[in-house]
């Protein structure tokens, strides 16, 4: 045996080969996403991508954080605020103050003498002021706390708005999954089909040459090979449209290659659990309305308090031209504190009408909850009649295939004895095709009623 020696290699020297391994690794690295992206999905996971992804859901996300920031600027209202401000200018005319006349005794015998007072200039014309202000609310008739009741509902209102977007993004993916479901089964149903019409459209034409039947009993048979394969082409398309929906609404480009992987063996409950409608929780629709109501009860009470006084405490301090030292002006600096009050009485009816305006709004707003009290009461019991009928669907569509498949054997004996014709067979063929898709269409619709009905009565 030929002994290889082991070569002896520089420090830091790789064989040409090694130099693909980087690249190589980087191609591989690139293609797991890809490779993961294009393996089935369940529906859990279109859920999860499309919370993530759609548009929708995140622009709802953006307006629940900007509702945060309000209630934060509401909030800070509690708190002071201070300013600064310049200003420089120009008077025509400054302060001035005048003496009283002086008079002034010399000496015994000799008259006195008076002198008499001038005008004197207090600053200059030239006047600059920098300072800085600070006001602290006392009282604000209420505003302040009334605003931040209402941000804190709009906050509420906007956070419950984000959940109804991702409840109705739920559906939407939900419905657009078993339908493309649907789509995949009905083509897997019709191909299965065509493979049974072409093994019979064999069989006739190796009679035909037996001279066992006539050539006008192939039509038939063509006839509904051809109906099937039409029916198979429907069914690409919808795969290929629904596919292109799913894949829209969890955020993806249309054109992206989505496959799903569905799991029929695991129905929803039939019939429904008594516990999940023993008390179904508020849905969302509903707090949004609450939080209107309460959100109007504020802006009435802001209205009313916008005629009460503003009472707060005012502090300063000012560096400015002319300091006040006489005739010679120069840069000085002062402070200044106290107590502000202002009172608005009288507006011509503004803010009177603005709070009636804001009490009609809010019964206004009290009436649309009642009516989506009212509609949503509807769509709970048209939910569960749908989910119902689809139930009882399906177990009649399973009877029905069960009852198709055996009839479509006897044909089939009877037609390879003789004892039945081609039509039957073929009338036979298309009953249970027909029968099949339509069990798979309603087990579908099974899942799509319960998502519905869960969502109706506010559960995700």
């Amino acid at each position: 045996m030929k002994t290889i020696k082991p070569v002896k290699r520089k420090a830091g020297h790789h064989p040409a080969k090694w130099r693909w391994v980087l690249p190589a690794l980087f191609v591989v690295l690139m293609a797991a996403p890809l490779a993961a992206a294009e393996s089935p999905l369940t529906l859990e996971q279109c859920l999860d991508m499309a919370a993530a992804g759609n548009p929708d859901i995140v622009r709802a996300e953006k307006g629940e954080e900007e509702t945060a920031y309000r209630l934060k600027k509401a909030e800070a209202g509690y708190f002071p605020e201070m300013g600064v401000s310049a200003s420089a200018g120009y008077i025509s005319q400054v302060n001035q103050t005048r003496p009283d006349d002086v008079t002034v005794t010399l000496t015994p015998g000799q008259p006195p003498i008076t002198i008499p007072g001038r005008a004197i200039e207090i600053g200059d014309e030239q006047n600059r002021d920098l300072s800085l202000a600070l006001w602290q609310p006392l009282y604000a008739g209420g505003s302040i706390k009334n605003n931040v009741r209402m941000s804190e509902a709009a906050l509420s209102a906007a956070v419950s708005q984000t959940a109804l977007q991702k409840s109705d993004i739920r559906k939407r993916v939900t419905t657009a999954f078993y339908e493309l479901a649907m789509a995949v089964e009905s083509k897997k149903i019709a191909e299965a089909a065509k493979n049974q019409i072409d093994s019979h459209l064999q069989d006739a034409r190796n009679l035909l040459a037996q001279g066992m039947i006539i050539k006008n009993d192939l039509y038939p048979i063509e006839i509904r090979r051809l109906e099937t394969e039409q029916q198979i082409i429907q069914t690409e398309d919808a795969i290929a449209k629904t596919r292109a929906a799913l894949a829209e609404i969890m955020g993806l480009s249309p054109d992206t290659p989505v496959d799903i992987a569905v799991d029929w063996k695991n129905p929803p409950p039939w019939p429904v659990p008594e516990d999940l409608t023993a008390a179904p929780p508020e849905r969302q629709e509903q707090k949004i309305a609450r939080q209107q109501v309460e959100m109007a009860a504020a802006e009435e009470a802001i209205a009313g308090g916008a005629r009460l006084p503003r009472v707060g405490l005012t502090a300063s301090t000012h560096y400015g031209w002319p300091g006040f030292k006489g005739n010679e002006p120069d840069w000085d600096t002062w402070w200044q504190a106290g107590v502000n009050l202002t009172w608005n009485v009288f507006d011509m009816g503004r803010r009177g009408n603005e709070q009636k305006a804001a009490r009609t709004k809010k019964t206004r707003l009290e009436k649309d909850r009642e009516a989506i009290d009212r509609r949503v009461a509807l769509d709970r019991l048209n939910a569960r009649l749908t989910y119902e009928e689809a139930c009882r669907r399906r177990i009649i569509g399973e009877e029905k295939v069960l009852a198709a498949r055996e009839n479509y054997r006897t044909r089939e004996d009877n037609y390879r004895v003789g004892t039945a014709t081609g039509s039957d067979y073929l009338d036979a063929h298309t009953e249970l095709m027909t029968a099949e898709i339509d069990l798979s269409i309603t087990c579908a619709r099974v899942r799509i009623a319960w998502a519905d009905y869960m969502r109706a009565l506010g559960i995700e």
